[in-house]
C-alpha cells in the first residue's frame, strides 16, 4: 500500500500586498467621530458547534499525576458555573487569524524571527575543519589532535577519580607516534601534578582536553589538542569581531533548540534530578547533553582555549564547537517576508485586519498613536449545555501525544521559491541552500481538519489493547500517547503494530494529560458587535461566518492532533445591522426606533461584494481556495506528524505511531544523500494545500541509523576521510 499522509499543519499563502484591490490596501482607520453613511454597525449572533473534541483547559490549575513522573502536568477542563468556559479572546484570535489570511493583511505579530536559523551540516563539512588553539584575540594556531579513551561502550567513565577530566583541563600526555590526527593518548597527567609519565612509550606533549561527555551511543573517546613544535599561525578570512559574533550566535542557536525541561528536569533511575551533562541511560533523552548546549563557559571564545575552525583559501572562515556542527543560515526568516506583510509600522499604514480587529505599534517604534482599539468586539461566549457536555477521564487523565515544536529551520516546510509565489514549494534544493536571498515564506500556518475519521470509534479511548496501535479505517488515534514500548528496538506484534506494555502510560515533560474534553455536538453562542465596517470589511467577516457545509475552523489546544474543529453559523434572530445613513435618520427624527432591516440579507450582500473582489485577484483566489481546502480536510489521507515505518511491517498495514517517539527519523531520511545530492524520492517539501499530486510519504526506517539512537543526531567516534576523527 502507498503510505501517504498530511502533515498536521500547512500554510495559507501570504502574497506581497502590492497590487491588491484598492478595497484591501493599507491606510488609516475611519474616524470614530461619525458613522459613514454606507458602513455597517450592529451585532451578529453566532452559534459555534463542536465537531471534534474541544480542549478548553484550565492551565492555571494544573497538577502533577498521582504517580509522580517528573514534571508532568495534568490539566482540568476550564469550567465556569459548572459549564465549559470558552474565552471570548480565544474566539477573537481564531477569527482574526482567518481574517488576516482571507484579506491577505499584514501579520499582526511577527516577533523573534530576525535571527538566522541553524541547521546541521553534513559529514563532508568536517573535511575542511581543523582543531585550533586561540592564544589571544586574533591570534589562532593550528593544533594537532589525539584520541583520548575515557568511556566504555555503555558510556561509563573508565579512569580513576584522580584522572577525572573536564573540558579545558591542561594536561601532559604521552601520545602514540602515529602522526597527524591519528595519534592516541597512552597516558596523561594534569599539568602541575607530580605524576611521572613513561616517555619511552611515545612522545610527551602538553595540551588541552576537549571533553564533550558521553553524548552518543557507543562513544569511547574524547579529544586531546596539542601544539607541535613548529606552531602554524592561521590567518583570519574575516575580522575577529565578526568571527566572535558568529560564534555567540551559533552557541545561542544550539541552546534555543532545547527547552529547560529537556536539559534540567531529567531524572536518573534512582529518581534524582540529573545534570544536563550526565548520561542516565540508553535511548532518546537519556544521553549526556553536549556542553555547548548548557555550559555558559562555551558562550565566549576566551584566550588559551580550543575549538574547531573551518578553513577557506583566505584562512579561518568560522569557528565551531564540533567537527560536524550546526551552522547558521546567512539570512533570517524576517528577511524573507515581504516588507508589505510585516506588522504595520504606523497608524497610517494599517491593513484591513488591523483596522477591524485592532493594532499595537511594534515595540520600540516610538510612533504616535501607538495603538488602535479596532471596530469589532466579541461578547461573552456561553455554552448551551451543562456539565454533561464534558467527557471526563478518571485518575491521572488521558495522556496526550507529544506535540511537535515549531521548526522553521525545516526550510522545506516553511519556505517558498520566491516572495512573489508563496504557494510554490522549494524544489530540488540542498539543505545548506534553503534560507538564501530570493526565497520567500510560505505564509500563515493553518491546521488541517481531520476528515474521514470514524466519529464514534476514533474518540473512544476505552479499548482492551493499546488504543494508538489499532487502525480504524486506516487512521490511528494520533491524539493519544502510546503505552511504553517493550524495548527500544521497535519490536512488532504479528508484523502489524508496535509491542507496548499494557496500561503503562508515558507521562513526562514532553507531553501533558487532560482530565476531560468538550464533547462533539456541544454548542456555544456569542455576539459579534461591529461598528462602522464598510461593505468589504463586513463581507470578509461574513465569509468566515458562513463557510460551506463540511468546512470547519480550528480552535483551542491540540489542533495538530485533531482537536478543536468547530463550525460557525449565523443566527438570523440575533443579527441586526444598520447603515450609517439609518443612524443619521434615527438621530434626526428622535423616533426612538431604528428601521427594520434584514441582517442576513445584508451579510449575504456584503459577502457577495467581497467575493467579487476576491474573484478579480489571482492571489486572493489562491488564498480563498487554500483556506477552503484546509477547512474541508482530505478524507483520503490520514493526518499525522512525519514518521518512518519498520521494514518488517506488513505491506497492507498503515504505519502506526512509534511509541519510542522517533519522528526525527523521517527528517533524517528526507535529507539522505546519495552521490552528493538528495537520494531519489527524498528532499521532499511540504506540498501546497491545493496540490495533492505528490503527498508526503511515510519512509521506511533505515535500520542501523535509528536503532538505539537518541532523538538528536550525534557525532561518532569513528574516523572519516583523510583520517580525521569525526565527532564532537
Amino acid at each position: 500500500m502507498t503510505r501517504q499522509f498530511l502533515n498536521p499543519y500547512t500554510f495559507i499563502p501570504a502574497f506581497p500586498r502590492k497590487g491588491l484591490p484598492t478595497e484591501l490596501t493599507d491606510g488609516p482607520p475611519p474616524s470614530r467621530d461619525v458613522l459613514r453613511p454606507t458602513a455597517w454597525t450592529g451585532r451578529i449572533g453566532v452559534t459555534l458547534t463542536v465537531e471534534t473534541p474541544l480542549l478548553l483547559l484550565d492551565t492555571a490549575r494544573h497538577r502533577p499525576p498521582a504517580k509522580s513522573e517528573g514534571e508532568h502536568k495534568v490539566y482540568p477542563v476550564h469550567l465556569r458555573d459548572g459549564r465549559p468556559h470558552l474565552a471570548a479572546t480565544s474566539v477573537k484570535g481564531m477569527l482574526r487569524a482567518g481574517y488576516e489570511a482571507i484579506t491577505n493583511s499584514r501579520f499582526g505579530v511577527f516577533d523573534q524571527h530576525d535571527t538566522p536559523l541553524g541547521f546541521r551540516r553534513g559529514a563532508d563539512y568536517a573535511l575542511d575543519m581543523v582543531p585550533v588553539y586561540i592564544a589571544r584575540e586574533g591570534m589562532v594556531f593550528r593544533a594537532s589532535m589525539a584520541l583520548l579513551e575515557l568511556y566504555d561502550k555503555d558510556g561509563r567513565y573508565l579512569r580513576p577519580e584522580d584522572e577525572a577530566l573536564r573540558h579545558g583541563d591542561r594536561l601532559r600526555a604521552v601520545i602514540s607516534d602515529d602522526g597527524g590526527n591519528s595519534a592516541t593518548v597512552l597516558e596523561f597527567a594534569h599539568k602541575g601534578s607530580d605524576r611521572k609519565l613513561d616517555a619511552t612509550r611515545g612522545r610527551v606533549v602538553e595540551g588541552i582536553a576537549y571533553v564533550t561527555g558521553p553524548n552518543i551511543e557507543g562513544k569511547r573517546f574524547e579529544r586531546f589538542f596539542y601544539l607541535d613544535e613548529k606552531r602554524e599561525r592561521l590567518p583570519l578570512a574575516r575580522p575577529w569581531e565578526e568571527l566572535v559574533t558568529d560564534w555567540k550566535r551559533l552557541i545561542a542557536d544550539y541552546r534555543n533548540a532545547h527547552d529547560d525541561a529537556e536539559l534540567h528536569q531529567r531524572r536518573s533511575p534512582d529518581g534524582r534530578i540529573a545534570g544536563p551533562g550526565e548520561r542516565i541511560g540508553a535511548g532518546p533523552g537519556q544521553l549526556a547533553w553536549s556542553p555547548q548546549i548548557h555550559d555558559d563557559e562555551w558562550m565566549t571564545l576566551k584566550p588559551r582555549s580550543v575549538c574547531y575552525a573551518r578553513l577557506c583559501d583566505d584562512g579561518i572562515e568560522r569557528f565551531y564547537p564540533v567537527m560536524i556542527p550546526r551552522d547558521l543560515y546567512p539570512i533570517s526568516p524576517r528577511d524573507l517576508l515581504d516588507e508589505s506583510l510585516l506588522p504595520a509600522p504606523c497608524y497610517e499604514k494599517l491593513s484591513p485586519a488591523d483596522r477591524v480587529f485592532g493594532w499595537v505599534a511594534p515595540k520600540g517604534s516610538g510612533v504616535i498613536p501607538a495603538a488602535y482599539r479596532g471596530r469589532l468586539r466579541i461578547g461573552p461566549v456561553v455554552c448551551d449545555g451543562d456539565a454533561s457536555a464534558v467527557q471526563r477521564f478518571a485518575g491521572d487523565g488521558l495522556p496526550l501525544a507529544i506535540l511537535g515544536r515549531p521548526k522553521p529551520q525545516q526550510g522545506r516546510f516553511y519556505l517558498s521559491e520566491s516572495k512573489e509565489r508563496p504557494d510554490k514549494p522549494i524544489r530540488a534544493t540542498s539543505k545548506e541552500d534553503l534560507y538564501r536571498e530570493g526565497r520567500g515564506l510560505r505564509g500563515r500556518k493553518a491546521y488541517w481538519h481531520h476528515a474521514g475519521l470514524d466519529a464514534e470509534r476514533h474518540w473512544d479511548v476505552e479499548t482492551r489493547a493499546d488504543p494508538t496501535q489499532e487502525a480504524i479505517n486506516g487512521r490511528y488515534r494520533e491524539y493519544r500517547r502510546p503505552y511504553k514500548p517493550v524495548d527500544e528496538d521497535g519490536t512488532l506484534v504479528d508484523r502489524r503494530y508496535y509491542a507496548t506494555i499494557k496500561g503503562e502510560e508515558q507521562r513526562d515533560t514532553q507531553n501533558r494529560s487532560i482530565e476531560g474534553w468538550v464533547k462533539p455536538g456541544t454548542t456555544f453562542h456569542f455576539t459579534i458587535e461591529v461598528r462602522d465596517l464598510d461593505t468589504h470589511e463586513l463581507g470578509a467577516l461574513a465569509w468566515l461566518l458562513t463557510l460551506p457545509e463540511g468546512h470547519y475552523h480550528r480552535l483551542g489546544l491540540g489542533r495538530p492532533l485533531g482537536f478543536g474543529s468547530v463550525r460557525l453559523d449565523v443566527d438570523p434572530e440575533r443579527t441586526e445591522l444598520h447603515s450609517g445613513a439609518d443612524y443619521q435618520v434615527y438621530y434626526r427624527t428622535l423616533s426612538g426606533n431604528l428601521p427594520d432591516t434584514d441582517g442576513m440579507r445584508i451579510l449575504q450582500d456584503a459577502r457577495a461584494a467581497f467575493l467579487k473582489v476576491v474573484d478579480a485577484s489571482p492571489a486572493l483566489r489562491t488564498i480563498r481556495d487554500a483556506m477552503l481546502a484546509v477547512a474541508r480536510g482530505n478524507p483520503d489521507l490520514p493526518v499525522h506528524y512525519p514518521r518512518t515505518y519498520p521494514k518488517e511491517l506488513r505491506a497492507d498495514v498503515p504505519a502506526p505511531p512509534d511509541p519510542r517517539g522517533r519522528n526525527f527519523t523521517w527528517f533524517t531520511e528526507n535529507e539522505r544523500m546519495e552521490k552528493g545530492r538528495n537520494a531519489p524520492g527524498r528532499g521532499r517539501s511540504l506540498p501546497s494545500p491545493l496540490d495533492m499530486t505528490e503527498p508526503l510519504q511515510v519512509y521506511e526506517e533505515r535500520k542501523g541509523r535509528s536503532k538505539g539512537r537518541s532523538s538528536r543526531k550525534k557525532e561518532g567516534g569513528y574516523r572519516g576521510k583523510r583520517g580525521h576523527p569525526r565527532g564532537r
